[in-house]
């Protein structure tokens, strides 16, 4: 008898640390799966789209794919496929996005947020010189 309640006392015991541990490193497991995206990964190509001419191009990589429980974690960058391609920056596509405006041999670059409710309110703005970047040959 004490041979027998010993054990079921020690797999009880067993069995409630196990669940604890589960039940707190949950949380933790998934903070860590979604929180270490490198917001540089360029292992899914989503789209090009030509900007301002049609040597300017704009590459658009999925770095979360939320699936139907909102918006795509994306990446984008600046190329002309042969001098430059430069990082501009990562949004959740669900509610932020960049805009580019060409003027002369610049570039206009602004983060936009608010798309769903329509209020497209600007957040930063940056201004490279394309000259600037085809001189430099930077790659990211």
């Amino acid at each position: 008898m004490k041979g027998e309640s010993f054990n079921t006392i020690f797999n009880f015991k067993q069995n409630n640390i196990l669940i604890k541990m589960t039940k707190y490193s949950l949380p933790f497991f998934l903070l860590f799966l979604f929180s270490c995206k490198n917001d540089r990964n360029k292992d899914k190509h989503s789209s090009t789209v030509m900007v301002c001419s049609k040597s300017l191009l704009v590459e658009t990589y999925t770095i979360f794919g939320n699936g139907a429980f909102g918006g795509d974690r994306v990446s984008d960058y600046l190329t002309d496929s042969t001098n430059f391609r430069i990082y501009i920056g990562t949004y959740d596509n669900g509610d932020e996005g960049y805009s580019y405006e060409c003027k002369g041999d610049s570039i206009n670059i602004y983060k936009i947020t608010g798309r769903q409710e329509n209020k497209n309110k600007i957040v930063s703005t940056t201004v490279y010189s394309l000259s600037e970047l085809r001189k430099k040959k930077v790659f990211d």
